[in-house]
């Protein structure tokens, strides 16, 4: 007869049912300014969440580190109760399910963005600690071709390029000549925004970003790296030449630099937080579209990333990577604004498949 053993009995020697409290970083109030990371701190002792009707309790091997994660902490508008466990990426293993759950099975692999949130209770959350509390709806399978820390990178920006490339009409496998842009190609939502863009029928990516990451870019996908040191992409790429403009770094004024670029019948499309916004001026026959905020209640769009990352079109980059107690030094890295990809948080040593646990 098969039973099936808990991978933390093999793992760890003990189960979640005797594990009372976890290691956990939590920011205890808000900053007050960006950057201030003095209300942020690790604890060993903070009490494991249980699972609720329609929810999933993980165990996180990874996480990793998005500007977002230190932008909430001082942002006016964002209502937080504290202590508040910090982390919106997780990667790990479904420990225990709560009534209702009928997708997800305990022993499974699964990746998440923890990015819901309501004007009463504020953003979910909860990534950076050894057990995470999600909601099934908003939870996926692993992709089988990334590690946890690999995947741990990516639900957030990765998530966020393919929402605004479906917003902009991809996949546009039936277009010739079909040329994109993604103005800030480095940093968290540029890697996978390039590949994203290959994969849905690109032919021309072109992108900006220092010359000593040329090389690493074109190979994920991109087909043109500008040195923003030099020049701008707007003063190179001829008039009507680009299809979509993913301003991913949302500078006041991209869209008025870009429109002349931008073939009528085309789309640009930005992410606010750096003041940006659409051209007051538009060409006509031009789309314009206010991203808005990553939609990560619904665990389809990582079912769509996941085919993409086991069919080799969507891999991760990851700079540097820290321990749960190192999270501050892993804010301050993300902070500095010079990282390449991602930086991330590394939390347990999860190596078993499902499979392993029927003995």
């Amino acid at each position: 007869m098969h039973c099936l053993v808990s991978y933390t009995a093999l793992l760890l020697g003990q189960t979640v049912a005797s594990t009372k409290v976890m290691r956990a970083v939590v920011a205890t109030g808000s900053a007050s300014h960006e950057g201030d990371f003095s209300k942020v701190a690790f604890v060993s002792n903070r009490p494991v969440p249980q699972p609720g009707r329609d929810q999933v309790l993980i165990r996180v091997a990874a996480s990793s580190v998005n500007p977002v994660d230190w932008k909430l902490l001082s942002e006016p508008w964002v209502v937080m109760r504290y202590p508040h466990v910090l982390g919106f990426d997780v990667a790990g293993v479904i420990e225990q399910v709560g009534a209702s759950c009928t997708r997800l099975r305990i022993g499974d692999a699964v990746w998440a963005d923890l990015g819901k949130g309501s004007v009463l209770h504020g953003p979910q959350l909860g990534a950076w600690a050894e057990f995470a509390l999600a909601d099934e709806s908003q939870v996926s399978l692993k992709p089988s071709s990334l590690d946890f820390e690999g995947a741990a990178s990516l639900p957030l920006v990765a998530l966020t390029d393919y929402q605004a490339l479906k917003k902009a009409g991809a996949p546009w496998s039936d277009r010739r000549n079909f040329t994109v842009v993604v103005t800030s190609g480095s940093g968290g939502t540029g890697i996978p925004a390039l590949q994203m863009a290959r994969a849905y029928g690109a032919s021309q990516v072109i992108t900006s970003a220092s010359s000593k990451h040329a090389t690493l870019l074109k190979h994920l996908g991109a087909t043109l790296v500008i040195d923003y040191h030099k020049s701008s992409i707007w003063d190179v790429l001829p008039d009507n030449s680009v299809d979509i403009v993913y301003d991913n770094y949302g500078a006041p004024g991209t869209a008025d630099a870009a429109m002349r670029a931008i073939r009528p019948g085309g789309v640009f499309i930005f992410l606010p937080g750096k003041n940006g916004s659409t051209s007051r001026n538009p060409k006509p026959g031009v789309k314009q579209i206010n991203y808005g905020l990553c939609d990560s209640s619904n665990h389809e769009d990582l079912d769509a990333l996941r085919d993409l990352a086991n069919a080799g079109h969507l891999k991760p980059y990851i700079q540097e990577s820290f321990s749960l107690e190192d999270s501050v030094e892993a804010l301050n890295a993300s902070f500095s604004g010079h990282v390449v990809g991602k930086v991330g948080i590394s939390i347990a040593n999860l190596t078993f498949s499902r499979e392993t646990y029927f003995v």
